[in-house]
């Protein structure tokens, strides 16, 4: 198959300009120009949405990144803890009334010290949007970046002897360095435990898949997982290594890989290098949140080479079939996603 170099967006008058026209600064002449650009083509419509989604991408990170995630901590354990006491007050009333003698008073007040301090934490939960990717901090000063259709837990406060986060799909994480506090993650209700204490790596573990792979940047990871004999194995992995487990036949296996080409999703990129056609399907999936159907069993064997950056789903698929034999069509779901997330299909077969 052929190889294509890198893609960018192309023939907007001035990427500034655009900008400008979705804030709505523009000048009469530019506002004038950018309509005229949009008028040429309906392409350029989805270019134009396309640089606005960046923007406003951008512009939430930014707004991420200034926040300071400690002082929004401490704000919320302040309500927290300003509720326990109210809790704790009504409490007091109640027995002071229920009860005449003030010797009963004392144990009913230890009581609800006790409740007050053991307070439940509260649990968080980040969900991405079909199709996009988040990115957001956590209160110890993790940063997280969260792939389509994913979903991440964690609690506030963490537990005195950990942090523990649970996630369903695919997440990139730069952990905050804690010696006395490790940083676990779980997957797939326990389907494996990823356990550091301050490093970067990336856990794609989506509930329809069959493997949960982990890659390694820096730093150092453990893993725990049931082995095939039904024990708990233990396994570490060094830069620059991916792990692949399967929960159903507890396979485990380790390689090593490109790490730039596994952690690309987190700029919007999509980077293929002789990769074979179900992994590129499978990443494709993730990415764009769409389900593939396969017509012709023999494609599968194809290999692909590109780069994408911020492109539409579409334009991915133009290349795949002007580089191979494979045509597609994209079924589009009409039914609302009220009962459950609902996917685009897209179906792929040989041309003849």
């Amino acid at each position: 198959m052929k190889e294509y170099s890198e893609h960018t967006t192309e023939g907007i008058p001035d990427t500034t300009v655009a900008f400008r026209y979705i804030k709505g600064t523009t000048s009469e002449e530019e506002k004038t120009a950018v309509n005229k650009w949009l008028a040429e083509d309906e392409s350029h419509e989805k270019e134009l949405q396309q640089i606005a989604r960046i923007y406003y991408a951008r512009q939430t990170k930014e707004r991420i990144l200034a926040r300071d995630s400690y002082k929004a901590f401490e704000a919320v354990e302040k309500q927290v803890r300003r509720k326990a006491l109210t809790r704790w007050m009504r409490g007091i009333t109640v027995a002071a009334a229920c009860f005449a003698g003030v010797f009963l008073l004392s144990p009913v007040f230890g009581y609800y010290i006790s409740q007050m301090k053991e307070a439940a934490p509260q649990t968080v939960t980040v969900t991405s949007n079909p199709g996009m990717r988040t990115q957001f901090g956590l209160p110890d000063g993790t940063i997280v970046h969260l792939n389509s259709g994913s979903t991440f837990t964690y609690p506030m406060p963490y537990d005195k002897k950990e942090r523990k986060v649970t996630l369903a799909g695919e997440a990139y994480f730069k952990v905050a360095h804690k010696e006395e506090q490790p940083f676990i993650v779980d997957v797939l209700n326990g389907s494996l435990q990823v356990k550091v204490t301050g490093t970067e790596f990336n856990i794609q573990a989506y509930e329809n898949d069959d493997e949960i792979n982990t890659t390694l940047l820096s730093g150092s990871v453990a893993l725990e997982y049931t082995g095939r004999k039904g024990n708990t194995d233990r396994t570490l992995l060094v830069p620059s290594e991916k792990a692949t487990y399967n929960p159903l036949t507890r396979h485990f296996n380790k390689t090593e890989v490109n790490t730039q080409i596994e952690t690309s999703w987190i700029e919007g990129k999509l980077i293929f290098k002789n990769t074979p056609l179900p992994e590129v399907l499978k990443r494709l999936s993730h990415y764009y949140n769409v389900r593939f159907e396969i017509r012709n069993p023999g494609i599968k064997s194809y290999c692909f080479t590109g780069t994408f950056i911020n492109k539409q789903l579409s334009q991915v698929l133009d290349y795949l079939k002007i580089s191979s034999e494979i045509n597609y069509k994209i079924n589009s779901t009409t039914e609302d996603d009220s009962s459950g997330m609902k996917y685009a299909t897209i179906v792929l077969w040989k041309n003849k």
